[in-house]
């Protein structure tokens, strides 16, 4: 697992050359700032699709506006000072960070909303943490949250093609007008290959749900998708029953890459800078998460399992 960490991070400064321009159907992308979440719910132009999940619901989970804990010291003060210095490079118009979020659920538009909310006020209640030494307005001004609410029921596969495609024309979007460089020129300054651009978040059915059943004491989960990982499976191999109690793959091995991973959303500054630093070294297979391993109470969909059981016939 360590060799293949190592190899990927090699690689990595190569991966947004390799990267392909597809066709693709979607036609309405949305940015969200810190500043337009309070109206995020309002502008979000989303088709009313009778949902048949039986999980999901409203609910709403609310980040402290002025939390923090003892992971803010100085580790993540540095952090957040590498991720300014790489957000941008003088041949770009404009700083920016931040992930592009892909819906893959049908119906129940309001969790929907609520669940963009609650990523900007985790990301906001951060970067105004009274643990930091100074508030991180200069970060909060530069985060744009990239939407993408026209993936519903898109196979994973089908998210990263796309979002290969569109990380490499936002890349081109936002060079200076009249500059001579390309994104190869300036590849060597790693613009290409922050996190915004080689992951990718995605929310499902049991991302929603988790707005009921969050970690014990904390918040929802979402995906965190890898962009350049292929699948080592055959269509066969892919056919065939997952291993209790991992959410995709077949094996039983705990160290096996899916090339995605659950994110408690409250981890969202706290990941992205790490994955800036040390790329997908910090993977765990889903359902578990950095912050919930072993612990099956704590496990993403641990609802489902439970609710399975109490309606078994024997149950």
């Amino acid at each position: 697992m360590l060799q293949w960490a190592m190899l990927r991070s090699c690689a990595r400064p190569f991966a947004a050359k390799t990267r392909q321009i597809s066709n693709s159907n979607l036609t309405h992308p949305t940015e969200l700032s810190s500043v337009q979440v309070s109206r995020a719910s309002k502008n979000l132009s989303l088709s009313k699709v009778p949902s048949t999940v039986k999980f999901i619901s409203t609910a709403r989970w609310k980040a402290d506006p002025r939390r923090g804990s003892s992971r803010f010291d100085r580790g993540l003060e540095h952090s957040l000072d590498v991720l300014q210095h790489e957000m941008t490079c003088t041949e770009f118009h404009d700083a920016v960070w931040g992930f592009a979020i892909y819906r893959c659920v049908e119906g129940n538009d309001a969790a929907w909303a609520s669940m963009l909310q609650t990523i900007q006020e985790s990301v906001q209640a951060d970067l105004l943490s009274d643990y930091l030494k100074y508030p991180r307005d200069d970060l909060l001004k530069c985060h744009k949250l990239h939407v993408v609410d026209e993936k519903r029921g898109a196979p994973l596969d089908q998210v990263r093609e796309h979002f290969n495609a569109w990380a490499l024309e936002s890349l081109r979007s936002r060079l200076r007008p009249h500059t001579t460089c390309t994104i190869e020129d300036i590849g060597h300054t790693g613009v290409d290959t922050t996190p915004r651009y080689m992951y990718c978040l995605v929310v499902d059915e049991i991302c929603l749900e988790s707005l009921d059943y969050p970690f014990p004491g904390s918040c929802p989960a979402i995906k965190l998708v890898l962009g350049d990982w292929e699948s080592p499976w055959n269509p066969e191999e892919k056919l065939q029953e997952i291993c209790e109690p991992f959410h995709d793959a077949f094996t039983e091995y705990e160290e096996e890459d899916v090339g995605w991973m659950y994110m408690p959303v409250d981890a969202y500054v706290d990941l992205y800078t790490n994955l800036q630093v040390d790329g997908w070294d910090n993977y765990v297979r889903p359902p578990y998460t950095l912050y919930a391993f072993g612990d099956e109470s704590k496990l993403v969909g641990h609802w489902r399992r439970k609710h399975q059981k109490k309606s078994s016939p024997e149950g």
